[in-house]
């Protein structure tokens, strides 16, 4: 995976302030407690955080007193990560942190920390982007290299089958960002014969601009998406719906996969 692909564009400030930013420190928690649960892990141990984005978890974490360390494709992100860590005086330089969580640039197909970690997550999506699943595939070997045998890992991504029958084609959202109010209209497109959901991103910003940009995630059903978990190296495999911790159904919000690394 290259920075030419398309991740390397849309992952800017822009959606950062629309959509990474998060206001509801409810739900944070609620997602943190979720996975100590499901990764059995507390305060003082490490976690790895995969496409870590903007810390909008690892941070949190890190001030829970977790060693957090995150990888990202974006550089910006990890930047404004390392910001934020340290505005929360949990970034390395932190003598007297109880946790610490510390930032990498680095293509997550390719990046496994060089110590080992107790758990992990890739949270919100962002897995799946490429069309060859033997691609898509690297990234759930690296999350397995970065855990000790017996440690667990989460993936949360859509739930494909509720949202194919409720199919939305159209979602616009209204922002207040540093720049300004900026409205994003997000046009999706199903194609069903490459197996890929495919989206436009359009952001009407102040002044007048419009900004456009483009993706596409691998259309995974659970079972298939568990199917490569065995095959990275994972078992004791389940399914959640949501952070409360409920079980996958078509209703469910979101689908999350947790396996266990085969020692």
């Amino acid at each position: 995976m290259t920075q030419s692909a398309w991740w390397g564009t849309l992952y800017d400030d822009l959606l950062a302030d629309m959509l990474l930013e998060r206001a509801d420190p409810g739900q944070t928690a609620q997602t943190i407690e979720f996975l100590e649960g499901v990764l059995q892990v507390a305060p003082g141990q490490r976690v790895f955080d995969q496409c870590c984005g903007i810390g909008s978890l690892a941070v949190p974490m890190a001030r829970r007193g977790y060693d957090v360390v995150g990888v990202d494709q974006a550089a910006r992100y990890v930047e404004r990560a390392s910001e934020a860590a340290a505005d929360a005086g949990t970034d390395p330089a932190a003598s007297d942190a109880g946790g610490r969580a510390r930032f990498y640039a680095a293509d997550a197909g390719q990046f496994a920390t060089e110590e080992p970690c107790d758990g992990g997550f890739n949270w919100w999506t962002s897995f799946g982007y490429s069309p060859d699943d033997r691609e898509n595939l690297q990234m759930l070997l690296r999350a397995r290299d970065s855990l000790r045998p017996g440690a667990r890992f989460a993936l949360d991504t859509m739930n494909l089958a509720g949202v194919l029958r409720g199919f939305q084609r159209d979602w616009v959202v209204r922002r207040s960002t540093p720049a300004g109010e900026v409205v994003l209209v997000r046009e999706s497109r199903v194609d069903l014969e490459a197996g890929m959901m495919r989206k436009v991103w359009t952001y009407f910003v102040p002044g007048g601009e419009t900004v456009v940009r483009r993706s596409s995630v691998r259309l995974y059903l659970p079972h298939a998406l568990l199917g490569l978990f065995e095959e990275a190296g994972f078992d004791e495999l389940a399914l959640y719906g949501s952070t409360a911790g409920d079980p996958l159904d078509l209703d469910s919000p979101r689908c999350i996969a947790v396996g266990r690394r085969r020692g």
